[in-house]
């Protein structure tokens, strides 16, 4: 009888294993969601970047600049920059992202408050796609929208970019959009020298991923070079 009973357990935990081998693989969503980024808008210094072009993927970020372009896998600590002209690359630290941008801008910009209050969301859309905006307010006058979806995966190494870039220039700004869940579609500044001046805005998105493995490895034929070589000069 025990050994009946055993045999009955074996075979139960056999069509068990069986059962969950054959369910489907629950991957990631897949998606590519493209923006562009105008940083100069707001920080003269960035011009020779011009505007950003952003891809995100389920793995990570590319960038494309008129100048240079780079990209960044989740969870790698640094990010890969390259030069097409010079046919250059370098794989600059994320912890190195503030310091660099405060070097370019040579003098902080001052912010009227670096601890905005948050308000609560409201719903709405961009671009079609069901959307949150949360409101920053600096002053009486002074504020800015960031409009963010819960439809498309948070992509974590976009969040860690853009953190250490913001922190570079107002740190207390950085620790108020951590707060803010969600993949960023749109946003806008609206300060006394900026009415509806927009930072990022949401181009496309899609759920083709054909080109994520090329847009996050480096290009052929290129050498390494310290990364102060490619951003300054």
């Amino acid at each position: 009888m025990l050994r009946s009973n055993n045999q009955e357990r074996l075979r139960a935990l056999f069509v068990f294993l069986l059962a969950f081998l054959a369910l489907p693989s629950f991957a990631a969503k897949p998606y590519h969601v493209q923006l562009e980024a105008y940083p100069a808008a707001a920080f003269p210094w960035l011009t020779k970047f011009g505007k950003v072009t952003l891809d995100v993927y389920p793995g990570g970020v590319r960038a494309e600049t008129v100048w240079l372009n780079g990209f960044s896998k989740n969870g790698d600590k640094i990010f890969t920059i390259e030069n097409p002209y010079g046919r250059m690359y370098s794989e600059m630290p994320l912890s190195e992202i503030a310091p660099i941008v405060s070097k370019l801008a040579k003098t902080p910009e001052a912010g009227a408050n670096d601890n905005p209050p948050l308000l609560a969301p409201i719903a709405g859309t961009v671009r079609g796609v069901a959307a949150s905006r949360y409101r920053l307010v600096y002053g009486p006058d002074a504020w800015i929208d960031v409009w963010t979806t819960a439809t498309i995966p948070e992509n974590p190494q976009l969040r860690a970019l853009a953190t250490e870039f913001v922190r570079s220039v107002a740190p207390g700004t950085a620790k108020v959009l951590n707060r803010i869940p969600g993949m960023p579609l749109y946003v806008e500044l609206n300060f006394r020298r900026f009415k509806k001046l927009a930072l990022l805005r949401m181009i496309k998105s899609d759920d083709d991923v054909s080109g994520e493995a090329d847009a996050l490895k480096r290009g052929m034929l290129y050498f390494k070079a310290p990364y102060d070589s490619i951003l300054y000069h």
